[in-house]
């Protein structure tokens, strides 16, 4: 059982990177594309209207797909139930939507925003849909099938946003895209999964999933909200120009944090929840999954602090130019966040939603406290400088939280993470003032910054035997012999 386990687990790990490095390489791509046809004010008009769509979102899903995940054996009533909730949640909030939107639009001072807000919403009825083939494809662990009906979707949705702006829709593009993507997931998953629900409604059902449920929607929509409340407060205070240079920088940081952090908690949580009863076991996968995102994740993070410049210029051109001392400052603040979701996949594992949702309301409240003192005395600056202490305060909550259920806590954490810390940056101020004063083209920079960054980080993660590195290479050269027997 426990080979069995292992091997899924890193199985599950493979397709799930696929999945979701495939996936945001595409809706990279794509963005690359959009970013060129489109203005930044297009990017902001969206990104006002995702904060409610995203508020939404969680709402229709209320929890319910952890609980389902984290319950050893649902039923086929249990998965109806929560299905037909879904769907009357989502038709729900389309309503709120459709009577809101002019009030919404006068928030922003923004009059086009109705037309815009009442069809985006229709994405919430589309999500609805897939929610319950997704999460048990999520708990039998069957993350190939998961990455190639989340490529196809990605892929497709794509496609039609760029044909779109090139035909001059501007924003409605990103609509097209967010949509059409929406609704190829759905054809996709029904089609790969075969599940269809039972015309039936348990309220027992309903009672026992929410018991654990609502805990994690209350948590949840905590997390959601603040996330999202960043666009809205930029939005407002400041303009749908400087919104669209946010939301870039935040596109463009998310693809390795959120890309890494979600390729590790998807799986985790569903492997967790199977180990939940053997605490021994689930605190050294804990300390593994943490030693192998940090020792990927710091440097990464470090080494685009130092290319922004150039890379935002080869990417989008120089009209974003004022996006990167925004993303370089993002990345500063994010690159916690992997341990972050990781303590919190332990926590949910082992049915401790309460602790949770305490910890997320902590957090948030002490979030909302600093960005609310750094927007009023520092403007955007001082809600940078509030996100990068946020992000620090999340880590010491987090792992405090774990240490008193799992003893593994705050400092023994930091023990495992700080080489790989000390290590990035120490090697990002080298590379930094190597190249500070060569004066070749901006292209040619980057390409040797990279380089550079890549082996100097590896010769000494090497030298110095850091332990991830080494759980890396024995993968590697076991699956090379593997392969050669």
């Amino acid at each position: 059982m426990k080979d069995s386990l292992k091997e899924r687990t890193i199985s599950g790990m493979l397709w799930t990177a696929v999945q979701r490095f495939g996936r945001m390489g595409i809706m990279f791509v794509g963005n690359l594309a959009l970013a060129r046809l489109l203005s930044p004010e297009d990017f902001g008009y969206i990104g006002m209207l995702m904060v409610f769509i995203a508020i939404a979102n969680t709402f229709v899903d209320s929890g319910f797909g952890a609980a389902l995940i984290q319950r050893k054996e649902p039923t086929q009533t249990d998965y109806s139930t929560i299905f037909y909730w879904n769907l009357i949640v989502a038709f729900f909030f389309c309503g709120v939507f459709y009577i809101s939107a002019p009030w919404i639009a006068a928030f922003y001072r923004l009059p086009d925003l109705v037309p815009i807000l009442r069809v985006q919403s229709l994405v919430l009825i589309l999500n609805a849909f897939s929610i319950i083939q997704l999460n048990q494809l999520t708990k039998q662990l069957e993350f190939k099938i998961l990455a190639k009906v989340n490529l196809v979707a990605a892929l497709g949705g794509v496609v039609l946003g760029i044909l779109t702006a090139y035909m001059g829709w501007g924003v409605w593009s990103l609509v097209v895209m967010n949509l059409s993507n929406a609704f190829l997931l759905n054809v996709v998953v029904w089609y790969a999964t075969k599940w269809k629900p039972m015309w039936c409604f348990s309220w027992q059902s309903f009672k026992t999933l929410f018991g654990y449920g609502s805990l994690i929607l209350v948590s949840s929509l905590i997390e959601t909200i603040y996330t999202n409340i960043q666009l809205l407060i930029v939005g407002r205070v400041f303009s749908a120009k400087t919104l669209g240079y946010f939301t870039q920088a935040k596109k463009m940081e998310e693809v390795p944090v959120s890309g890494l952090s979600q390729v590790v908690n998807q799986v985790t949580f569903s492997v967790y929840s199977q180990v939940q009863d053997d605490k021994q076991r689930l605190v050294n996968g804990l300390r593994k999954s943490i030693q192998a995102i940090t020792f990927l994740n710091f440097p990464l993070m470090v080494l685009l602090i130092i290319i922004a410049p150039g890379l935002f210029r080869f990417l989008f051109t120089d009209k974003w130019d004022e996006a990167v001392p925004i993303f370089q400052m993002l990345c500063v603040a994010e690159m916690l966040f992997t341990i972050n979701t990781t303590n919190v996949s332990a926590i949910k594992a082992i049915g401790r939603s309460d602790i949770n949702l305490y910890a997320n309301v902590l957090k948030k409240a002490i979030a909302l406290l600093l960005i609310s003192i750094g927007i009023y005395g520092w403007g955007m600056k001082g809600l940078l400088w509030a996100l990068v202490v946020d992000g620090f305060t999340h880590f010491f909550i987090n792992s405090y939280c774990i240490g008193k259920l799992l003893h593994y806590g705050s400092w023994k954490q930091i023990k495992d993470i700080l080489p790989h810390y000390i290590l990035a940056i120490a090697v990002g101020i080298l590379v930094y003032y190597t190249f500070l004063f060569l004066h070749f083209h901006y292209i040619l920079i980057l390409f040797l910054q990279s380089i550079v960054y890549g082996i100097l980080y590896l010769f000494f993660a090497y030298f110095f035997r850091i332990k991830a590195f080494v759980l890396y290479k024995d993968i590697v050269i076991g699956k090379i012999k593997n392969r050669g027997v």
